[in-house]
């Protein structure tokens, strides 16, 4: 997939070096149950790397999108849940096992399970995107920005 945009949408997620910064603070803040439970989209994805065998701490945006919880992102850290892979959700200040899976999706299947996000309230931040203001990107409109889709079956 490419990295190209619409005028009025264009991939914009926060720059990795922020993220190293940001990230440890994050990740404690998750952990606690009482902070961490006022926190709607933000949860923690835990999982070993495939390759380094290193167990890995991922902040994310979780989003219900129909009855399946999808992580939107082109991080590299990504490649580690190909075929799936048991990973472990802090979400809200809980724990939940599960399983996940990088889905192989069409743009268009990507554009519209964004749209859907959005039309739940997720803000365009979320989703490491830039919009023009005043814009209501459609799901083509999304279609065209690189994204992979992360399903995450829970165990429940």
């Amino acid at each position: 997939m490419t990295s190209i945009g619409t005028t009025n949408v264009r991939l914009s997620p926060p720059p990795p070096e922020l993220m190293r910064l940001i990230n440890p603070v994050v990740r404690r803040v998750l952990a606690t149950p009482f902070l961490g439970s006022r926190i709607r989209r933000q949860g923690m994805v835990e999982f070993t790397g495939r390759r380094t065998g290193r167990n890995l701490r991922i902040p994310v945006c979780l989003h219900r999108v129909g009855d399946e919880t999808l992580i939107f992102t082109e991080r590299g850290w990504r490649h580690n849940l190909a075929g799936g892979a048991p990973v472990t959700v802090t979400h809200r200040g809980q724990l939940r096992h599960g399983r996940a899976v990088l889905v192989d999706a069409t743009p268009s299947q990507v554009g519209a399970a964004m749209r859907a996000a959005m039309d739940d309230g997720a803000r365009p931040f979320e989703l490491g995107l830039k919009i023009t203001r005043g814009c209501d990107p459609t799901a083509d409109d999304l279609a065209v920005i690189a994204r992979s889709i992360i399903r995450v079956d829970f165990e429940d």
